[in-house]
């Protein structure tokens, strides 16, 4: 009776169990650029480097956007001392107004003047801020923890704004995914978020499903995703194993 009750645990347990080949891939790769136009002037980071999210990759030469936003502060300053010179004047005005020592028509304008000087300052403002911005977007920054995959960027390449190349190439260094292909049978009822393991030689890492794409073709199939955390040894292109539930 043991051993009949042993046998169907042991089938239980090959009925549940699916192991599926798999290959590393990088996991949320990016193709980046800049947002601005110019000449690369600093590439800091060589393809199979990890950086810290923030850290500085790349930057062009920033000579005339740091002169552009000299310009626009310089504007600013220039902007908000003649709006406070509108709104003094504006007082004056005012003041005299209240003591019936000048006309209506006297008052409103010094109101105008005084609305018409908030407006320039206030695109004098914005100028500034598009100034910073086009300044900070001539660096680039890793948005997370990062692989360096590929860096096509050298020094003294151009950057245009309507068709910017991809200067560097990033990858999560914290995540992996494992890919397999599945037949539309074997994927059926594996839900996103779902628990799976994947084995890498002889370790184990617990992850979870993280997508299942459908691919098109003579025999449709799915790809299989389960992301896992990345240990510094695992590189895309390596074997694996998913194992599943």
């Amino acid at each position: 009776m043991k051993k009949l009750l042993a046998l169907g645990v042991l089938a239980a347990n090959v009925a549940w169990a699916a192991d599926y080949p798999a290959v590393l891939h990088w996991s949320q790769r990016v193709g980046m650029s800049t947002g601005s136009a110019g000449v690369v002037e600093r590439v800091l980071v060589q393809a199979g480097q990890q950086v810290r999210q923030g850290e500085l990759l790349l930057a062009l030469d920033q000579a005339r956007y740091q002169a552009q936003v000299m310009e626009a502060r310089a504007d600013v300053e220039r902007l908000l001392e003649e709006e406070a010179e509108a709104k003094r004047n504006f007082d004056r005005e005012k003041e005299l107004f209240d003591r019936t020592v000048t006309a209506t028509t006297v008052l409103d304008a010094a109101k105008l003047r005084l609305a018409q000087a908030k407006s320039a300052s206030q695109v004098g403002q914005a100028r500034l801020e598009r100034a910073r911005r086009v300044l900070a977007e001539s660096e680039l920054h890793a948005p997370f923890p990062a692989v360096v995959v590929d860096r096509p960027a050298e020094p003294g390449m151009a950057v245009a704004q309507c068709q910017p190349p991809v200067l560097l190439t990033l990858a999560r260094s914290d995540e992996i995914l494992a890919r397999a292909t599945l037949t539309p049978a074997q994927a059926a009822g594996i839900a996103l978020g779902a628990a799976a393991t994947v084995q890498i030689g002889d370790k184990a890492q617990a992850g979870k499903v993280k997508a299942m794409r459908f691919v098109d073709g003579d025999k449709p199939a799915y790809l299989l995703e389960v992301a896992i955390p990345r240990a510094a040894r695992w590189m895309a292109g390596q074997a694996a194993t998913i194992k599943l539930p």
